[in-house]
């Protein structure tokens, strides 16, 4: 085998071991390097690997021998064209995969759940499934239309908004856990995070007016 090829073999496997990482740190809800992390990861990615495979198996001397700049250069191009083959795939991965299966494929091979060249809704996750079907629940046990703002002088009134607050916060930090771990999340469940914080905002501002004690 030559080592051109040798070194393009290199570059699939790191690309599968990144990919694999990808899935890993989302599953145990770990945060993707950043700052000087990140700068030291690529740069690791880019090095670690041409330099150790051109100390232990390239050719040190004659008309095909490889000093560590050119196994630097023969790596990076192969890096290059499995990343450009991973764009293409995860375009094609956004339009035609299965719903179940397209945000772990688009996470291993682009780093996110979700393309940017492909408008793609991604599907709830259970925990904000469980979050959304809570606080729908809760949201009505306040009617819409001219009766909403009546619910302040209602008894009862405190406990469904202290319900509603802590379902809708429990929502609301699920999305923000989705999106600090580059996640794309539902339109869905952030639709209805806005529609019930939205709704106890008003309804606490107008009891605030109405000079009750717990809301000041």
């Amino acid at each position: 085998m030559s080592f051109a090829l040798l070194m393009g073999l290199t570059a699939l496997l790191a690309f599968i071991g990144l990919a694999a990482l990808r899935i890993v740190r989302v599953h145990y809800h770990r945060e993707g390097p950043s700052g000087w992390w990140k700068v030291a990861f690529v740069v690791g990615y880019l090095l670690v690997p041409p330099l150790v495979l051109q100390a232990i198996a390239a050719p040190k001397s004659g008309a095909v021998a490889v000093d560590p700049i050119n196994a630097v250069l023969l790596y990076i191009p192969a890096v290059v064209t499995i990343w450009l083959l991973a764009q293409a795939a995860a375009f094609v991965v956004a339009r035609v995969a299965p719903i179940k299966w397209r945000p772990i494929l688009l996470l291993a091979l682009i780093g996110r759940d979700s393309s940017g060249m492909i408008a793609f809704d991604p599907p709830m996750t259970p925990a904000l499934a469980a979050d959304v079907e809570r606080v729908d629940a809760l949201n009505a046990a306040f009617p819409r239309g001219s009766a909403f703002i009546g619910q302040v002088s209602t008894p009862g009134f405190r406990t469904s908004w202290d319900a509603l607050d802590s379902a809708t916060l429990a929502l609301e930090g699920d999305i923000a856990e989705q999106r600090r771990l580059r996640l794309g999340v539902s339109e869905r469940a952030i639709d209805t995070a806005n529609d019930a914080r939205g709704r106890l905002d008003t309804l606490k501002r107008v009891a605030v007016e109405g000079g009750l004690v717990w809301a000041v």
